[in-house]
């Protein structure tokens, strides 16, 4: 009998033992909150190239992200992706992402012909102002990226559908990008398109030395209400400031993407040693470029009188908006200023 309590006991202690350590496994494991979040002063850019440890939960796949209206909670590498402004979803193919549904091109619909081969497929949801909800809906999306100048008012509709991140600016290429790249499980390729991109950037400001030291850039346009307008910044200005390109001095106006010109006697403030017209097509818009390039104060403008008066695509200079965008204006730039 006593033989008998001896081994029975012997199990008690050995069952108690494996059942405080199974006890202390699933305490780690309910202690994980499945964060990811940048360290303390890294930046978007930096934030998109860098491999944290992660947590188990993140290990698993999960990760929260902030994002320009809150959070979002992404599980896994999401599979059916709805991109609701035009720039992501030049990054979102770029980054060999093809979503399963996105907002139709300004231009050249239903997609942006340097785009076209890559979105054979994708449901075409409307415009970028005003997306198709009901097909958002049909497409049961895991994962919607939308842009707060857009789409603010409809955020919680949008949440409610899938996780949802709102970027807060439109032509912030490189900041996006790195908030997609993370939501996506994209952040090797991200940082391999961003070494490609600060390569090609000096390169660029080597061939260039000091060929343009002095000269100044103009960015215009011609609406087709028969105004004209300068651009402080947007996707093509943000870009020059990043390749060092000067700015005339009357077109650094603070707060300001663009400035109208309702008369032809502001033209000058078009005026830069080198203009680059990024126009849209449409008759409309060219009917009013011939009749401000017609006018004799035209051709008093440094640009025009120098031969420095360029036709730039405004898909690639002012519409297309994300990294692919990038770098065909880098490449017309080498064009125009004649660099190889």
């Amino acid at each position: 009998m006593k033989q008998m309590k001896a081994v029975q006991l012997l199990v008690l202690l050995v069952a108690l033992i494996t059942a405080a350590g199974c006890g202390g496994s699933n305490t780690n494991q309910g202690s994980q909150t499945g964060e990811s979040k940048p360290t303390k002063g890294t930046t978007n850019e930096q934030a998109a190239v860098q491999s944290p440890e992660t947590s188990g939960a993140e290990a698993a796949g999960e990760r929260t992200i902030q994002h320009a209206m809150g959070t979002a909670t992404i599980k896994g590498e999401p599979k059916r992706v709805v991109v609701l402004f035009n720039g992501m979803v030049d990054i979102t193919v770029a980054l060999g992402v093809k979503p399963a549904g996105a907002v139709e091109s300004w231009e050249e619909k239903p997609w942006y012909e340097y785009l076209r081969a890559s979105m054979d497929g994708v449901e075409n949801l409307g415009e970028e102002t005003q997306p198709n909800m009901e097909a958002i809906v049909a497409l049961k999306p895991d994962l919607i990226i939308a842009a707060k100048s857009r789409h603010e008012k409809i955020y919680s509709q949008l949440k409610d559908i899938a996780p949802t991140i709102v970027l807060d600016k439109l032509f912030d290429w490189k900041a996006n990008l790195a908030v997609a790249a993370d939501a996506l499980g994209k952040k090797d390729e991200a940082a391999k398109m961003m070494e490609d991109w600060n390569n090609s950037v000096a390169d660029f400001k080597a061939k260039l030395g000091d060929k343009l030291n002095g000269k100044e850039m103009s960015i215009v346009r011609f609406e087709s209400d028969g105004t004209a307008r300068f651009y402080v910044s947007g996707f093509a200005g943000e870009l020059f400031d990043e390749l060092g390109l000067a700015r005339p001095e009357a077109q650094q106006v603070e707060g300001k993407t663009a400035v109208t010109l309702n008369t032809k006697e502001q033209m000058g403030q078009l005026d830069g040693d080198y203009i680059f017209d990024i126009s849209r097509t449409s008759e409309e818009d060219a009917k009013t470029k011939a009749d401000w390039t017609s006018h004799p104060l035209w051709n008093n403008l440094r640009g025009v009188k120098d031969g420095n008066y360029f036709l730039a695509d405004p898909i690639i200079w002012n519409l297309g908006g994300g990294s692919t965008a990038a770098k065909l204006l880098l490449q017309d730039l080498y064009t125009f200023f004649g660099l190889k």
